[in-house]
């Protein structure tokens, strides 16, 4: 086993999965005490050795430990919040974080091999979870065997969840004036500290992609577009971006909205009273607004989103990737979606389950009018017309908050003559009873290589699958996503995205490549009157203030 020497200390890795893993390997001071709600601090230069075996906690979130306390928390706010948990019951199983605290900003590093003058790829990864859950070390997203099979280091880092990195109290607080985007900033220090010191493993520091899903892939579109770090990788994946969820990123006076309702929720009046409050009443106000809007609202409510606001977040990104001039400048760019992204966020609705059409109409005109919502309603059937009414709605939701914009963003950066590929997830999953189907989140075990029958027991959507049932898929995809990460051609199996063809990677129980696959939702929804993100954005925060 070899030992990493950093400007930080050195590492000692562990076997794992066929390679060595680097555990709870600190990129910042730890966030804790009177760093609360600072920016992320510079490590200081050591030659400690420390055996790298066990990962660093989780940012601090609801786990068992904590969640009587945090539901009682939750109870004493009172039943003002109509809506429903943004998930499906089991994603607290799915994604359970042992250890939680706020000493949080660690990353965990898979390297295939002992270090050779022949510098590695690096893939570095930001985990999904809604800024609210998860960790760069959850573990059905352990990265020795994606690291094994396509000989590429992996790093994986956590950095602060809920209000703690994206509620942006520096806005309205002379205190905690460094308390602006404190999630993005962590990221970009994990960034950093990768650039600067991975070769200490192996890696190439010329050679870096970045990539994350869900609230991941809202943090890449971040780093695309900061100044700062743009120049610290050539490629970028983004799977499952939205800008329109929970996590997306605000408008500014959006954010202060945000902060007027946790101070009113926390019961204070002192924002200096906040660097010594009890973390688990963040969590309850984090539940609770959560919860704010009825589920069949259809808005961009974004009380966890990062906020446009100086350097750090200079635009909205969805918005400026879909539409501003972008230069060419060796980026290539990988963009991924699920089939049926919304039956993970409403799946487990009255709506989506039993609704009839005119509960779906309801729902959609609040977007594009009561006329037009008659028209996308009946678009959509003919594109699905097996669908029940509550199926259609989350064929027209998972287009609206998802692939809509990940289109158009496709769209620009192939005008830009930037390489762009997109596949759409398609598996279709038995567990849950097929209702889940394609559902968010779905494609992780099939990246991420981690579907031994363990691994499978807490992914109910997968029950009825064994790991032979996912092998094929995940190894012919994973040839592609490693020559991806490695910076090697795809092939032509795998067209890249134009104008023109519009080709889409359908990723199934069988893989090709399909041109205009998506052609016709999308224009359902510019018949509907929605032609840009911009339009879309526009509408959807407007429907926040009713």
């Amino acid at each position: 086993m070899f030992i990493a020497e950093t400007r930080s200390g050195r590492f000692e890795g562990v076997a794992e999965d066929g390679a060595i893993a680097f555990h709870g390997v600190p990129f910042a001071r730890p966030p804790i005490g009177e760093r609360r709600f600072r920016a992320p601090q510079q490590l200081p230069d050591s030659s400690e050795l420390r055996r790298a075996q066990s990962s660093g906690p989780a940012s601090y979130q609801v786990n068992p430990r904590n969640q009587t306390n945090v539901q009682e928390l939750l109870v004493a706010l009172g039943d003002h919040f109509p809506g429903v948990k943004n998930s499906p019951p089991f994603s607290s199983t799915t994604y359970f974080q042992a250890e939680v605290s706020e000493d949080c900003l660690y990353l965990d590093i898979w390297v295939p091999r002992p270090p050779t003058s022949e510098k590695l790829p690096v893939f570095v990864y930001y985990h999904g979870g809604a800024n609210a859950g998860s960790s760069g070390s959850m573990l059905l997203e352990r990265g020795g065997n994606l690291a094994r099979q396509e000989n590429v280091i992996v790093v994986r880092p956590s950095y602060r969840l809920g209000a703690l990195g994206w509620v942006h109290f520096g806005l309205v607080s002379s205190e905690l004036s460094e308390a602006i985007n404190l999630g993005v900033q962590d990221q970009m220090a994990a960034l950093n500290w990768i650039s600067e010191n991975i070769a200490a493993f192996g890696g190439d520091p010329q050679n870096i992609t970045i990539g994350g899903e869900s609230a991941g892939a809202t943090a890449v579109s971040h780093l695309l577009l900061n100044a700062q770090s743009r120049p610290l990788f050539r490629r970028a994946i983004l799977q499952s971006l939205s800008p329109f969820n929970q996590w997306s990123t605000q408008q500014k006076s959006e954010a202060m909205s945000v902060i007027e309702l946790y101070m009113l929720l926390l019961k204070s009046d002192s924002y200096e009273q906040l660097l010594k409050t009890d973390p688990d009443h963040f969590l309850a106000v984090n539940l609770a607004l959560g919860r704010y809007f009825d589920a069949d609202t259809n808005c961009a409510w974004r009380p966890l989103g990062a906020v446009v606001e100086g350097q750090v977040v200079p635009h909205q990104p969805a918005v400026h990737l879909a539409e501003a001039p972008l230069p060419a400048d060796g980026l290539e760019v990988m963009i991924g979606f699920a089939k049926d992204e919304w039956q993970f966020f409403r799946g487990h609705t009255g709506t989506n389950q039993t609704g009839r059409r005119r509960n779906v109409e309801n729902v959609m005109s609040q977007v594009v009018g009561p006329e037009r919502a008659v028209t996308l309603y009946d678009e959509f059937s003919k594109l699905h017309p097996n669908h029940s009414p509550g199926d259609l709605l989350g064929d027209m939701m998972s287009c609206e908050f998802f692939k809509f914009s990940s289109l158009q963003i496709a769209e620009n950066l192939a005008r830009a003559g930037i390489s762009t590929h997109v596949f759409e997830f398609a598996f279709e999953l038995p567990g849950q009873g097929g209702r889940l189907r394609a559902f968010h989140t779905g494609d992780m075990p099939f990246i991420w290589r981690n579907f031994a029958a363990e691994d499978l027991k807490r992914w109910p959507a997968f029950e009825g699958l064994s790991p032979a049932d996912i092998s094929a898929t995940s190894e012919t995809f994973g040839r592609y996503y490693g020559a991806f990460i490695r910076g090697e051609p795809i092939g032509q199996a795998w067209p890249s995205f134009d104008t023109e063809r519009e080709s889409i990677l359908w990723l199934g129980k069988e893989i090709y490549a399909v041109d205009h696959l998506l052609t016709a939702e999308i224009q359902a929804f510019r018949d509907g009157g929605i032609s840009t993100v911009r339009e879309l954005e526009t509408q959807l925060v407007k429907n926040v203030h009713g």
